[in-house]
């Protein structure tokens, strides 16, 4: 197990291999036996990469009032237990329902026009920060994406590093 390497992006000759053993042995609790037909990547690894990009039943459409309607009722019910939320909404990951409900649903994220003050902050903060986005967000109670998008669309603000 120790010479698994982990944290580098996924070639299409891994992704087919992958979904060449998911066909063998499945995806329920045998995440073992699919990683050894996947060199170089860990049980959780190929677990990861499958339920949330390769599986066919992921949706990465765009989110419909339906599902933002009831990724919210859910929410309130069950607070960031992202995939308790997940299993109810069909084709999105517990990630995706995380994301949305923080780039976008979350009722305490200012939406409106950026003020000058806002702009100043945003600035300060990524030259501390840098591109922690989710950071910066947090810090102007906007979305990590809202900030990172006004930083690209104005340079003078956050220079051309975006």
């Amino acid at each position: 197990m120790a010479n698994k390497v982990v944290g580098r992006p996924w070639t299409a000759e891994e992704d087919n291999l992958l979904v060449q053993a998911i066909a063998i042995h499945g995806q329920n609790d045998n995440w073992k036996q699919v990683a050894l037909a996947v060199p170089g990547r860990t049980n959780k690894a190929c677990r990861k990469r499958w339920l949330h990009s390769l599986c066919p039943t992921v949706k990465k459409t765009a989110w419909t009032r339906e599902e933002d309607e009831l990724l919210m009722s859910l929410y309130a019910i069950h607070s960031t237990k992202w995939s308790v939320i997940a299993r109810q909404i069909p084709g999105r990951t517990d990630d995706a329902c995380s994301k949305r409900y923080r780039e976008a649903l979350d009722p305490s994220l200012k939406k409106g026009d950026w003020t000058p003050e806002e702009d100043f902050q945003l600035l300060q903060a990524h030259q501390r920060l840098g591109g922690r986005w989710g950071q910066i967000g947090a810090e102007l109670r906007r979305s990590g994406l809202g900030c990172r998008n006004r930083c690209a669309q104005d340079t003078a603000i956050c220079g051309s590093s975006v």
